[in-house]
């Protein structure tokens, strides 16, 4: 064989590990441009959300003012007319003292003039009488309101200068994700957060919570692509730790992120953190069931014992119809399709249709109301038997560590 025969194979396969790490770069930067397309329809989004807030507010702070400017000015007016009414009544009570003192004294040089003495002083006692009655002994004669409005002086210095330092809200920084802390066990992921240390931090509202998101994907890396699952949200958390229990592990990764809220505003999410949450993930295996079960994906229904009768022709046109294609069972041999027989009334197994290859495996299990104990059977590859135990209602969560495994069976 000739060198050239000896490099051709080796060239095939670093041809096909260079066209695999293009064809993994493509991908990636497929996604990527994806994600920096729809990072700026968000940010045009958000300009024009914060940019309409920002209009809303120069609004309401607009019509404070005016309405404030009209309050101040009502004042001023109001004044102003109870000054001018209170001048205007002196000025017809002193016109009134003014006339009647002219014609007191014009009467009194008239009676100057009279020689007749006895008409003298009765003249002289009537301008005493009107003396001591006259308007104008009675009239003070000080305006009885100043013509000063200092005390409607105004100075809004201050307020101006207030104006001027108006400026965007002090949120927090985002917080910084612990990596090391993050755990993954059973159906629940744990993690804690540092909040950040930067100057900026120590100028704005102290931090009262934190929102925490999560989303379940496939792909590992912050770059997410397009019709990705929507973000999963906790809010208003205390603490600087979490733990997400409840889920389902049917993703490789799940991503988690974290911002911090004072009394005003959110801040920014975190850096996210991708957190691998591979499971063992199986469906039931339609052809290892009995005919009257009906098996869709995790669900198994049967009719109750006494309503259908069981009848072999209908069992085989099953087999033969069954269009599922799903991961064969190493022990799906005919003597164990004739054995479905021996199972009768409601006590029926479906075998699940994934190997189990050791390892730590957990499951629950939701029971209905009158359900009073669980039966789990599993069966070793090597014993080809069924292993049965059962767990009550009290503890329907169950861990196993198991060896190689090819069928799992749940029935009430």
């Amino acid at each position: 064989m000739t060198l050239k025969a000896l490099g051709k194979p080796l060239f095939c396969e670093a041809l096909r590990r260079i066209i695999s790490t293009l064809a993994n770069k493509n991908e990636e930067l497929q996604n990527f441009l994806g994600t920096v397309d729809r990072t700026i329809i968000g940010l045009q989004d958000e300009s024009c959300k914060v940019t309409s807030e920002l209009e809303l507010e120069m609004e309401k702070l607009s019509s404070a003012l005016e309405e404030k400017g009209v309050e101040l000015r009502e004042a001023i007016v109001e004044e102003t007319q109870r000054k001018k009414l209170e001048l205007q009544k002196q000025l017809s009570d002193g016109k009134f003292a003014l006339l009647s003192c002219e014609e007191l004294l014009e009467f009194a040089n008239q009676t100057l003039s009279i020689s007749n003495e006895e008409e003298f002083l009765k003249a002289a006692k009537e301008i005493k009488e009107r003396v001591t009655m006259a308007p104008a002994f009675r009239l003070t004669t000080r305006p009885a309101v100043s013509e000063s409005m200092a005390k409607y002086s105004v100075d809004f210095s201050m307020e101006r200068s207030a104006l001027q330092r108006l400026h965007f809200l002090l949120v927090p920084k985002a917080p910084e994700i612990d990596i090391s802390s993050c755990i993954v066990c059973d159906n629940i992921i744990s993690f804690t957060w540092q909040p950040s240390n930067d100057a900026a931090c120590a100028t704005s509202r102290p931090t009262e919570c934190y929102d925490v998101e999560y989303q379940k994907t496939d792909v590992n890396g912050w770059q997410k692509p397009a019709g990705e699952t929507p973000w999963e949200k906790i809010c208003d958390i205390t603490d600087t730790k979490v733990t997400i229990s409840g889920l389902k592990f049917d993703t490789c990764f799940t991503v988690v992120r974290v911002r911090a809220k004072n009394k005003m505003a959110a801040g920014e999410f975190s850096e996210p953190v991708t957190i691998e949450t591979r499971a063992y993930n199986f469906s039931f295996d339609a052809t290892t069931a009995h005919v009257d079960l009906k098996v869709q994906g995790d669900t198994v229904t049967w009719e109750p014992q006494g309503v259908k009768s069981h009848d072999p022709r209908l069992k085989g046109k099953e087999n033969k119809s069954s269009s599922r294609s799903a991961t064969p069972s190493p022990n799906k041999t005919a003597a164990i399709r004739a054995g479905r027989d021996r199972f009768s009334g409601e006590s029926y197994t479906v075998l699940g249709d994934q190997d189990m290859i050791g390892g730590c495996h957990y499951w629950e299990v939701r029971p209905l109301a009158d359900w009073k104990s669980l039966t789990v059977i599993y069966c070793l590859l090597t014993l080809t038997v069924f292993v049965f135990f059962t767990l009550s209602k009290q503890s329907l969560t169950s861990r196993l560590y198991l060896p190689s495994l090819f069928g799992t069976v749940v029935s009430p």
